[in-house]
């Protein structure tokens, strides 16, 4: 019996991360399980074409009372569903994802599991969720060190449902060579030279937890000489917010204040962080406890390192002894992000990068896609 599973969102648009994942899991999921798409009504989803089914609408990335009664409607409706058809799954997917499955929880119905996509700031909740969506797994984080934020039990990754990203990249290149070849510029064991440029990149929307005011502050102090070795180019929008236009808005007046507009550059929304990758030398992740950078996976299978805010999920992926999959700064220090930019400017820390690509088959769609199928698979068995 092939589950269908209700994937439900809550989300009003597809520009978040949890949504990439979802896109790269549709290209594996069959023949181990058919993918439904639950969103909020009226909500535009260009990439994701899945069946869809449409819900009250309910702010996606908010815990609060009346988002948790809101849950409740979207609940009685997901319970509608799922009696419709035994094979049938709820996988919540966002905070307002999680609420619904635990209404489902508490009314008895074992065909519900949430994924935990967010680091938040109220740990108990997220205790009393496992305990609540038990017995069985029914609570998966996205990493082992998202399990330990919360203050739960040890998991390995086993245990966990992370992010995934699509097949073929790297394979529509030339003789299957990673995006970006560090050889073509950085050959291993010769010293960079100077007037050479080290082309960074940010991947994300222009929302203040993003922290992308970090790499101008970072690059700001750095000395003039260093400075101009370097330029940051960043794509993605703001998310329709009147605080993330706001925030779009100081990130421009601030690099004109720091006169950076030579060293950086905004280019918006794209259809493809691709080209981007393409032309890149390392992709700097600086959010706080980014929960699990899908832009990080996929600059790693392109060959690109990244610098990473040392918290959230980076310390699962990167590893500083030895050196690989890129380095880690302290979490909200533009001192000590400048201070890793100046080391990879000064060194030859670049031509000797080391992406560890055994580590990175775990997230792959076919293996993502047969970690879901195993976790609804006990579901429909109990």
């Amino acid at each position: 019996m092939i589950p269908r599973v209700l994937f439900y969102l809550g989300y009003d648009n597809d520009r978040g991360g949890v949504c990439s994942f979802l896109h790269a899991l549709s290209t594996a999921a069959a023949p181990h399980f058919e993918m439904t798409l639950g969103m909020n009504d009226g909500a535009q989803f260009d990439r994701l074409a899945l069946p869809v089914i449409e819900f009250p609408n309910i702010n996606g990335e908010t815990i609060s009372p009346r988002t948790f009664l809101r849950a409740r409607a979207i609940a009685r409706a997901a319970r509608d569903w799922l009696r419709a058809d035994p094979r049938r799954v709820f996988h919540g997917c966002s905070r307002a994802g999680l609420l619904v499955a635990l209404w489902l929880a508490h009314w008895g119905e074992r065909r519900a599991v949430a994924t935990v996509h967010h680091y938040g700031r109220h740990r108990w909740f997220y205790r009393h969720a496992a305990r609540a969506l038990t017995p069985g797994k029914r609570l998966f984080f996205l990493s082992p060190e998202m399990s330990r934020y919360y203050g739960l039990p040890p998991q390995s990754w086993d245990d966990c449902l992370p992010p995934c990203i699509a097949p073929g990249a790297r394979a529509s290149c030339p003789q299957n060579e990673p995006l970006k070849s560090f050889e073509n510029t950085r050959r291993a064991g010769c010293p960079r030279s100077r007037d050479e440029v080290i082309r960074a990149a940010g991947i994300g929307a222009l929302v203040r937890w993003k922290r992308w005011e970090l790499v101008l502050d970072a690059l700001a102090q750095l000395p003039a000489y260093i400075r101009a070795q370097w330029h940051f180019t960043h794509i993605g929008a703001n998310d329709g917010t009147e605080d993330s236009i706001r925030y779009e808005r100081e990130l421009c007046e601030r690099t004109r204040a720091l006169n950076l507009e030579t060293r950086v550059t905004w280019r918006g929304q794209q259809p493809s962080p691709t080209p981007l990758l393409r032309e890149t030398d390392v992709l700097l992740v600086v959010s706080k406890n980014e929960p699990f950078s899908v832009a990080r996976l996929e600059a790693l299978d392109a060959g690109v390192p990244s610098v990473s805010a040392a918290s959230g999920g980076a310390p699962d992926l990167i590893a500083m002894e030895p050196p690989s999959n890129g380095w880690l700064f302290r979490d909200g220090d533009a001192a000590d992000l400048a201070r890793v930019l100046a080391h990879l400017a000064e060194t030859n820390a670049l031509a000797q990068a080391r992406i560890d690509h055994d580590s990175l088959r775990r997230f792959s769609a076919d293996h993502s896609a047969r970690q879901h199928a195993q976790a609804y698979a006990g579901l429909l068995e109990s």
